[in-house]
């Protein structure tokens, strides 16, 4: 494979020299009626060889493939204009293989299934380990190539899965699993946009967490997109560059169904762009040296956009730019690569120049790694809080722990404000306070009436209390969508039963099972649950006509309720795709200054969860962890983090 790069280089010097002069190969004196090689063509190959210190039989051999190439292309010119038939070179890229060099000549009117199968049919191979790339984009099998901008002289690279059975079966999974990411989060996406403006299934945030409206075909991009490109990053950390191109591609293209000002003001699109360039790279596909290009153009720009010309909104909100340095690092190491293969080593020069400056920026002493460790830091936590302070151990230390307390109070603060929605307010706008909630509770009655009565008494205890014995019926009708205060111990919408009411009943021979549901229905008054279970013969069931808190017409209400609100989820949870895989790739959605990533806050059967994938600032402290698409994604409002780098030479 070296000696094939060798090879490209120097066809890429050999063009260079040829266009700086103007020499045109395929005419006189260079070109023979026969194809073979003329006297001034070795001539000319003697003349380049001593310029770049080489052989001369290579570089003759160079120069004859250059000519025989520029024929080629002269002839399938004349060949489009008379009938039509494009001349199409495909690039197949083997695992373990030198890459195969594959000419097709076909119109452009067909379709991509066609040229895919002509290119599988060629080097011997089914049609659905084969995936074509133009110019950046997956070739799509129903639409036609003309449509698709193919056009004659065109440079196609061609993916193909692994030959043994093995790889075959792990790339199918694979390529399911793009599907499958795809498919749920489309379907998590509209799930969202059912959902009212209370909800907080998945939420678009601000660095200061207020919500960021978008419309809802963008949040539903920009959450497909982000689900992809995780695939895609996890695909390329395990070195699966093949199937991480087809993910990344992907989630270009939803990105690219977002409005230009979302892109331009977010980094996950220019972690994206090089992300996909990075694939080009290991790849090794020069033909996309171009698009590599215009993607690291585009990267650069949305960087500054985002970060401020010389960093000073990510100054401004973080105080150190030190570890998004790692970006840049990546930015200018790209670029300076494709420059090189561009024939551009001056420029080249330049830019690598500066991605070594960046990386010996990053470097950090080991010894105070280890230093920070022995203080309970993570690894990573110790090299990010390193060059956030310019390797200063003791300072890295207390910007680690000041930046883990401004985690706990944003936690604690989230949490604050979640309780408060969920609350509510009374009648005459104030605030329903939590200790009275937490005191009536503790006073046996269920959180839901309790909430519920002190919004309706303007959290006055007194009149809470009288609503709830007296007047359950009119609490049930107020507020029969309320699901924002039920909790794991609030199902029921009566008081649960008395321990010694039920000790009572039982010492008069009844089963304390059907006594305790007595005294839920008659709201613990002894008498009348004698009564119910003398006239039901020791039996009484959960409705009860007279009281219309407990009748079925109400249960039924509530149920329907609650049904219409968790349908599309329990869809969700109940399918048999990899839901939670998924979790692990969609997790949070947080809009720091111009970075996206998916917070998820799951409210069913009473429980909430929140996962982030990571955060800002660089922390991975979590004391409670769940695994969710084949890695560890601790469940913390702000404590969790993926390095933005998450592959390529200088992770971590």
């Amino acid at each position: 494979m070296e000696s094939n790069l060798q090879h490209e280089d120097l066809l890429i010097k050999l063009r260079a020299k040829l266009n700086e002069q103007k020499i045109k190969l395929w005419e006189s004196p260079y070109i023979l009626p026969d194809n073979g090689i003329s006297e001034s063509l070795q001539d000319l190959a003697k003349q380049y060889a001593t310029e770049l210190s080489l052989d001369t039989d290579t570089v003759l051999q160079a120069l004859h493939e250059l000519q025989l190439h520029s024929v080629d292309r002269s002839k399938a010119n004349a060949e489009f204009k008379e009938t039509g038939c494009a001349t199409l070179r495909i690039k197949a890229t083997m695992p373990g293989e030198k890459p195969h060099m594959i000419k097709v000549q076909k119109k452009l009117d067909i379709l991509g299934s066609e040229l895919i199968k002509v290119v599988a049919d060629e080097i011997g191979v089914t049609d659905n380990r084969v995936k074509l790339i133009f110019n950046g984009k997956i070739i799509i099998t129903a639409q036609n190539l003309e449509d698709q901008g193919v056009k004659n002289g065109a440079q196609i690279m061609a993916l193909v899965m692994a030959e043994t059975p093995e790889q075959v079966k792990k790339e199918d999974t694979m390529y399911m699993e793009m599907k499958t990411t795809r498919d749920d989060a489309m379907l998590l996406s509209e799930y969202v946009d059912d959902l009212g403006d209370d909800d907080e299934y998945m939420k678009l945030e601000d660095q200061s967490g207020k919500t960021v409206e978008l419309p809802a075909s963008e949040r539903r991009a920009l959450m497909v997109g982000l689900a992809l490109h995780e695939r895609g990053r996890a695909a390329a950390k395990q070195r699966d560059y093949s199937l991480a191109l087809l993910l990344l591609l992907e989630a270009d293209k939803h990105f690219s169904e977002c409005s230009s000002s979302i892109l331009k003001s977010v980094d996950n699109w220019a972690v994206l762009q090089l992300d996909i360039a990075w694939c080009y790279l290991c790849l090794q596909s020069l033909s996309s040296a171009a698009d590599a290009a215009a993607r690291l153009t585009r990267a650069e720009d949305a960087f500054r956009n985002t970060y401020g010309e010389h960093h000073q909104r990510l100054i401004a909100l973080k105080g150190t730019a030190a570890n998004e340095r790692v970006l840049f690092m990546r930015l200018y190491l790209l670029q300076g690569i494709v420059a090189y293969h561009q024939n551009k080593r001056a420029e080249a020069k330049l830019l690598l120049d500066k991605a070594e400056h960046e990386m010996n920026f990053l470097r950090v002493d080991e010894v105070s790694v280890s230093a920070l460790v022995e203080l309970g830091w993570s690894e990573v936590q110790a090299r990010a809080g390193l060059r956030a302070v310019g390797g200063d151990p003791h300072a890295a230390h207390h910007h680690l722990a000041d930046t883990a307390q401004r985690r706990r109070d944003a936690r604690e603060q989230h949490k604050l404000n979640r309780r408060r929605r969920q609350l509510g307010v009374c009648v005459d706008g104030s605030e329903v306070k939590q200790q009275l909630v937490e005191g009536l509770v503790g006073m046996g009655y269920p959180r839901r009436l309790a909430t519920m009565a002190l919004r309706n008494s303007n959290n006055h205890v007194a009149d809470a209390v009288r609503l709830i014995q007296e007047q359950p019926e009119m609490l049930e009708d107020s507020d029969l969508s309320s699901d924002d205060t039920q909790s794991p111990s609030s199902d029921e919408s009566v008081l649960e039963p008395d321990e010694k009411l039920v000790t009572q009943l039982a010492a008069m021979g009844y089963e304390c099972e059907e006594a305790k549901t007595a005294l839920r229905v008659s709201r613990n008054n002894v008498d009348a649950a004698l009564d119910l279970l003398i006239a039901g013969g020791g039996h009484v069931t959960e409705e009860d006509p007279a009281n219309p808190s407990t009748s079925s017409g109400a249960a039924a209400k509530k149920k329907q309720k609650r049904h219409r609100k968790d349908k599309k989820l329990n869809s969700l949870l109940s399918s048999k795709r990899h839901y939670h895989s998924f979790l692990g790739s969609v997790s949070a959605l947080i809009f720091f200054f111009g970075h996206f990533s998916i917070r998820k806050e799951k409210r069913a059967r009473a429980s909430t969860e929140q996962a982030y994938l990571r955060d800002p600032d660089g922390g991975r402290r979590s004391p409670r962890h769940f695994t969710g698409g084949g890695r560890t994604v601790p469940r913390s409002v702000q404590g969790a983090s993926l390095n933005r780098c998450q592959f390529g030479p200088y992770y971590n």
